[in-house]
């Protein structure tokens, strides 16, 4: 993958972009949907990950996540805050939905707290019990890898989970 944008290209995340992959989610942590991660987890999870670069500094990611050959999930979409309002994260998002749709994933969804944003994409709301048992599971644990302050809010549902029709 491999895309341009105007000045902003999008291409596939390397080892050598963790920490910056890191830095924009930072950035953004005062974005409660946006789950912070790990220098190690972005490792582990590198192949996921899209990254937008502008004159050589990348400003943003986005991860899309396959839980099977069908499901897909996007997440961690993040812009540096400089970055803001230019259009980055609508790259990334049709990015990770353009992987998506290549690979054959029917079903492509997300939970964010910006419904707003993701509706411009054609998401829609779901419950998050149309989701398969073992990924609602995986996505409470990882609730508990973030700051406690984020625990009840992202347990009592600020969350919204939408999906592509």
């Amino acid at each position: 993958m491999g895309t341009r944008f105007g000045q902003v290209a999008v291409r596939r995340a390397r080892q050598a972009d963790v920490e910056a992959i890191r830095r924009v989610l930072a950035a953004n942590a005062a974005d409660a949907s946006l789950f912070q991660q790990s220098s190690g987890r972005i490792r582990r999870n590198l192949d996921d990950f899209v990254v937008a670069l502008e004159a050589g500094r990348q400003v943003g990611c986005a991860a899309l996540r396959h839980h099977s050959r069908t499901n897909a999930e996007i997440l961690a979409v993040a812009v540096d805050p400089d970055a803001h309002g230019r259009g980055v994260g609508a790259m990334l998002v049709r990015a990770c939905m353009t992987e998506a749709e290549s690979a054959g994933a029917t079903f492509v969804w997300l939970a964010t707290e910006k419904p707003d944003y993701f509706a411009r994409f054609g998401f829609r709301p779901m419950s998050k019990w149309q989701l398969p048992l073992r990924i609602v599971l995986h996505k409470v644990r990882l609730v508990f890898e973030q700051p406690a302050r984020r625990w009840l809010p992202a347990l009592l549902g600020r969350h919204t989970f939408m999906r592509l029709p």
